[in-house]
């Protein structure tokens, strides 16, 4: 194991860096590194007549050994001499995130790509697993960060796995995320929290997310809260997580005071397979307010078929961006040919926090090519970068 702090640990994006380089060429670099020589001295003062196999062979040896300009200069004579080779490609790309980031990896590797109508899967994949390690380092975007691990562990990475059980539910928002990966001491660490947070509606995501069955007696208690909102999100967590014993204590929802809680209280019911709150439903589906239309659409969208489909493609134009964007959401995977569209409009948007949730939407729910989340990973918006990344690696499992 190489030390945590040598020079090769700093040319990998996360805990094993010597795992971490060779990973990318396993089935691609026919010549063993084991024949690499053992200083980078001979990788510099190589003769020019060297084949591409031994400029490889040297250029890992020197990233081995943290000479990450040397290892990149002879990715650069080999791709001269083979310029299609996918492991001279992997070779500069592996150089240019040592050197400069995921972003400068990114760079390289679209250099390299040129016209090609078609991805190198696996180097993409080694760029945006740089991209997810470069946001979990970073201390001052905490969302982007647990959404970066999630996907990691999500891949299977036993690093991020160990790093966020050593770090264990410390805060919010990582409690949260071991929550939703069904850690049951966080799902009781939540629990516990509920009593004493101002806002719950992240936590009662975090506990739906978990699925655990612990959530549901303190959400069934939360029906009650004093706050409309916690009452609404207790009753749509309920019907998400299907708890069907809460179907008696959401019915008489459907007379509260509160507009949102009687809404949420009928697509509640509905998920859940009881038609109580239906003829509400349909009656918002007609509202003449566009935000409580797309609102029924999505509750009605928990079951296929019906009237709810064509309201939110009509929706999808409309001249308020906060509906477009949900209607976008909901249609996607009913139409992605026009979500794809208002996303893509939407990401032009002058409202940023428009164009960063256009971003996410469409790395997460859309996106199926390469070339569109390419594009979202040069984003500059990190939570859109990072759930691009995560789209590859789903797509390349």
């Amino acid at each position: 194991m190489v030390p945590a702090d040598s020079k090769a640990a700093r040319i990998c994006p996360w805990r094993a860096p010597v795992r971490c380089a060779l990973a990318l060429v396993l089935g691609i670099l026919a010549v063993p590194l084991s024949a690499a020589p053992a200083s980078t001295q001979s990788g510099r003062d190589a003769p020019k007549a060297a084949g591409p196999e031994r400029l490889l062979a040297q250029g890992w040896a020197a990233l081995a050994e943290g000479e990450a300009a040397a290892a990149s200069a002879l990715a650069a004579k080999a791709l001269a001499l083979a310029p299609a080779s996918v492991a001279a490609a992997g070779l500069a790309v592996e150089a240019e995130i040592a050197r400069g980031g995921p972003e400068a990896g990114l760079a390289v590797y679209e250099r390299w790509l040129g016209g090609r109508r078609v991805d190198a899967a696996y180097l993409l994949r080694r760029v945006a697993t740089a991209y997810l390690a470069s946001a979990v380092r970073q201390r001052d975007g905490a969302l982007a960060r647990v959404e970066a691990l999630k996907a990691l562990v999500a891949d299977g990475d036993p690093d991020a796995r160990a790093s966020l059980a050593a770090a264990g539910p410390t805060g919010v928002l990582e409690a949260r995320l071991l929550a939703s990966l069904g850690d049951e001491t966080a799902v009781r660490t939540l629990i516990a929290q509920l009593q004493s947070i101002p806002d719950k509606r992240g936590t009662i995501d975090a506990l739906v997310e978990s699925g655990s069955p612990l959530a549901r007696g303190p959400l069934m208690e939360m029906l009650g809260d004093i706050r409309d909102e916690h009452r609404a999100a207790a009753a749509d967590a309920l019907g998400r997580l299907g708890a069907r014993e809460a179907i008696d204590r959401i019915k008489p929802m459907l007379e509260d005071g509160s507009f949102p809680v009687r809404m949420t209280a009928a697509r509640a019911l509905y998920q859940l397979g009881d038609d109580s709150g239906a003829t509400l439903l349909d009656q918002l589906l007609l509202s003449e307010h566009a935000a409580v239309r797309m609102g029924a659409a999505e509750a009605l969208s928990v079951r296929p078929g019906g009237a709810w489909l064509s309201v939110a493609r009509a929706l999808a134009d409309d001249p308020d961006q906060s509906v477009q964007l949900q209607a976008a959401r909901l249609l996607a995977p009913y139409d992605r040919e026009l979500a794809e569209r208002v996303l893509t409009r939407l990401r032009q948007s002058e409202n940023p926090a428009v164009r960063e949730e256009a971003g996410k939407v469409l790395a997460e729910r859309v996106a199926n090519d390469f070339a569109t989340l390419r594009r979202l990973l040069r984003s500059g918006e990190p939570v859109t970068a990072v759930r691009a990344a995560a789209r590859i690696l789903e797509l390349t499992r």
